[in-house]
């Protein structure tokens, strides 16, 4: 859809949702699924032709989904001023990003270096969540 047909259909469409997300990456698609789950009309805006693009090479094609580790070891990672990160991080912890994929049906397994991977080695199946 070129430009100017999209702000037309923005402007006409943007008060029927009560979430707009821009962004269709891994966290833009789980505030896009957790704000669905939670009742909100959701719409995410990803201006490549597939969402979660990067998802399908992170670990070698395998989805690292997270480092199993304790808040402060996760901020100490961080390679500039992780700081920053403390309160959203302290909020949704390893820990529990390990039980969100869980939740949804995606068994999970702790490999060395305390790295997060789907079970069957594959991104896809993060994605298709």
């Amino acid at each position: 859809m070129n430009t100017v047909l999209m702000k037309r259909w923005m402007k006409n469409q943007v008060n029927q949702f009560d979430v707009i997300i821009v962004g269709g990456g891994a966290a833009g698609m789980m505030a896009a699924g957790t704000a669905a789950q939670n009742g909100l009309n959701t719409l995410l805006l990803e201006k490549n032709s597939r969402l979660g693009r990067k998802l399908r090479i992170t670990g070698k094609g395998r989805c690292n989904i997270v480092n199993n580790c304790d808040v402060p070891t996760a901020i100490a990672a961080i390679p500039s001023n992780g700081r920053f990160l403390y309160s959203a991080v302290s909020q949704f912890t390893p820990q529990g990003a390990i039980v969100f994929f869980e939740n949804l049906g995606v068994p999970i397994k702790t490999e060395r270096g305390n790295r997060v991977f789907p079970q069957s080695d594959l991104a896809s199946d993060v994605k298709a969540i």
